[in-house]
């Protein structure tokens, strides 16, 4: 039985059902990814994709039936470009409706904020940043992000919803100097702060250092292990996100460098007493099957009861 505070759940991204990489050679079935779960003793899913998991209807009956909980929505938006501000903030209270009334009697699931995809130079040069400054993030769109995050946090709040930051490989908020930058700038009235330990290792910061900086901000937690071996190839090639993704960069709890069990160690002194979402970013090959992507998330609900959770 788990006795810690904090419950564990998982999430479509790692069964590879992802909005990074949409052209995967396949992705499973929704009732597959969430019958796994339950198999293997997740308590949780995010929702993955808006969609994936069918109408608000479909999505409470599919969790509601199996037991699950619904934990959080992964919502990216383009923080620093203010000529999409309105068209996504749309977009973004369409989700939260979705949210809401799909969700679960009992569950309280958080809006994930996380800056947008799709500028090319960050992902050319993701997991390089801190050598590449023509592709860091100008003062005056900075302003322009913190503007549009307040404001998409504000507008969560107004429904319901408690809001997170994410920050994220592939984005404008991906190196260690980007997260603290933001991190410090952000209003803690408005939102909270997610802790990515696979995202933080793969832009160079120390997961550990970043949940004992910032254990007051830490609303919920993706548990994601980073192979730096891979990061070092990839670097070396001059490749990007889609190369280190391809090769696996994301590998199973214990497997990779980002220290999962120090993080934890960090978290269980803080006090932390909030969801652990098991995250292994997959890109699906067409060799992938549905016992191998079952067997991967179980190595990592092992993984995570050997260290008392």
């Amino acid at each position: 039985m788990n006795e810690s505070p904090m419950r564990v759940a998982n999430a479509p991204v790692s069964f590879g059902v992802n909005e990074i990489l949409p052209d995967d050679a396949w992705m499973p079935e929704p009732d597959q990814i969430l019958d796994m779960m339950v198999r293997i003793g997740y308590e949780g899913t995010e929702l993955g994709p808006p969609g994936y998991l069918g109408t608000a209807e479909q999505l409470r009956e599919r969790l509601s039936t199996r037991g699950l909980a619904l934990v959080g929505s992964f919502l990216p938006l383009h923080f620093s470009r203010a000529e999409r501000a309105e068209e996504e903030r749309v977009w973004l209270r369409e989700q939260l409706r979705l949210i809401t009334e799909g969700a679960p009697d009992g569950s309280r699931p958080l809006a994930i904020l996380c800056d947008g995809f799709g500028e090319p130079e960050r992902f050319a040069f993701a997991g390089r940043i801190p050598e590449h400054p023509e592709a860091w993030l100008p003062a005056e769109r900075f302003r322009v992000l913190m503007d549009n995050l307040h404001r998409a946090a504000e507008i969560c709040r107004a429904a319901g919803l408690e809001a997170v930051l994410h920050f994220h490989a592939g984005t404008y908020i991906e190196s260690d100097a980007e997260i603290r930058r933001v991190v410090e700038a952000m209003d803690p009235a408005l939102l909270g702060l997610v802790l990515d330990t696979g995202h933080a290792a793969f832009g160079g910061a120390d997961p550990t250092s970043l949940a004992n900086d910032y254990h007051e901000l830490i609303r919920h937690v993706h548990v994601k292990d980073c192979d730096l071996g891979v990061m070092a190839a990839v670097k070396r090639e001059g490749k990007g996100l889609e190369e280190a993704l391809d090769r696996g960069v994301f590998t199973e709890l214990g497997r990779g460098d980002s220290g999962i069990d120090r993080v934890i160690e960090a978290l269980k002194v803080h006090g932390y007493h909030g969801w652990l979402v098991v995250e292994q970013d997959r890109w699906l090959r067409r060799d992938d099957t549905l016992e191998a992507l079952f067997d991967a998330q179980l190595v990592n609900r092992e993984y995570l009861r050997t260290l008392g959770i």
